[in-house]
Formats: structure tokens, C-alpha cells, sequence
């Protein structure tokens, strides 16, 4: 069986990062966009980047283009790039230096054509409201063929009790978390990060 890959995001805090890495979380997504209540400033963003790195797992950058000097000198220190903008996949060209993730709501059209996209190596495919935690009906994306759904993260409404089914019924290469382990807004809890791991390693 192939391991589901897990991704939280959102992290704002070198403890909660530590928690995820031990968990058994492989990416840790850090949010550089100034509008979100998850927002990580510039400044501090490489230092706990450098951290997830040394505890053994991948920093994500979260990002939305056009991006300020101070953002893009943060995301040197990321190897994965995701970006949640309204951003075409010729505006990805210019990071060829970075692995690159987009962030999309689903619709197939729009799926079939990241995934054409030479410069986009993963898509977190998520509901309308991306960052909201509401879920999503699935099933048009579960329909889809093993390779499309190989490449993409399922987001959107996730949480510990839900998540070993949407696993199941969907067959995502992995999956991202953000409000589905948080108490409250902004705000991740431990114990439900550490909940949902389980509960993705036992579906």
C-alpha cells in the first residue's frame, strides 16, 4: 500500500513544527501570505524553516504572487513552493529553482491543466473556500484517473474523524491540514495534529 503523504499547514511556531515533524508529518507548510490569520512574517520565516529541516521534514512556503523583496528573500530558504493566488502556470516559470505546488479548488478543467504544466509538481486541491476548513464534495476528483490523483493533495474540510475515509474513497497522494487542527482560528492544537497523523497511518 502506498504511504499518504501529510502536510500541516498553517504552522506559526517552532514548538507546533516540532510537534508535527514527531508526529510523523513529511511537509510542514508556513503561510508568507500577509492577509491570513496564519501568517508567518519574512523575518522569522527562514529560522523556522531551517528548523523543520533539521527535525527531518520539508518547509512549504505559502504563497500568493506578486510577492514584496522581503517575501521573496524568505522563500529562499524553502525548497517546496505552493502557491494559493490566482496565479496562471506560466507565472510559475520563473521559480524553476524551487519544487512548485499550486493550490487550486477543484473543477476538472482546471486540474487537467496544472497538471499539463511542466513547472507544477503537486496540486493541494481544495473546496471553494481554501484555508476555511469547509469540506467538499469529492466525488468528480475521486473519479479521476490513479495518476492525476497521484499527484495531488487532498485539502479542504479534513480533520482526525474524517480523514481515514476521504483517504479511502479518494486515493490522494497525500494530504493537508490547516483549520481541521486548530482550536480556534489561527491557533493549532498538538493533540489533534498528532490525532489526525494517526488517523491517516491507520486508513
Amino acid at each position: 500500500m502506498t504511504k499518504t503523504r501529510i502536510k500541516i499547514c498553517g504552522v506559526r511556531d517552532h514548538a507546533t513544527a516540532a510537534c508535527a515533524v514527531e508526529a510523523g508529518a513529511e511537509f510542514v507548510g508556513i503561510v508568507l501570505v500577509a492577509s491570513s490569520p496564519r501568517f508567518v512574517s519574512p523575518a522569522l520565516a527562514p529560522a523556522l524553516a531551517a528548523a523543520i529541516v533539521d527535525a527531518g521534514a520539508m518547509p512549504v512556503a505559502v504563497l500568493q504572487l506578486p510577492i514584496d523583496a522581503q517575501t521573496a528573500a524568505a522563500a529562499e530558504a524553502f525548497p517546496i513552493l505552493q502557491f494559493h493566488g490566482a496565479e496562471t502556470p506560466a507565472d510559475l516559470a520563473r521559480f524553476t529553482a524551487w519544487e512548485c505546488w499550486k493550490g487550486l479548488h477543484f473543477s476538472k478543467a482546471a486540474l487537467e491543466a496544472w497538471l499539463a504544466s511542466a513547472h507544477t509538481a503537486r496540486l493541494v486541491v481544495d473546496g471553494p473556500n481554501a484555508g476555511s476548513g469547509d469540506a467538499w464534495n469529492t466525488t468528480e476528483f475521486a473519479a479521476m484517473n490513479d495518476a492525476a490523483r497521484g499527484r495531488c493533495l487532498l485539502a479542504g474540510g479534513l480533520d482526525p474523524t474524517n480523514v481515514a475515509d476521504a483517504i479511502g474513497t479518494t486515493k490522494p497522494w497525500g494530504v493537508d491540514v490547516s483549520s481541521g487542527v486548530e482550536s480556534a482560528r489561527g491557533i493549532k492544537d498538538h493533540a489533534r495534529i498528532r490525532a489526525f497523523v494517526e488517523a491517516v497511518r491507520s486508513a
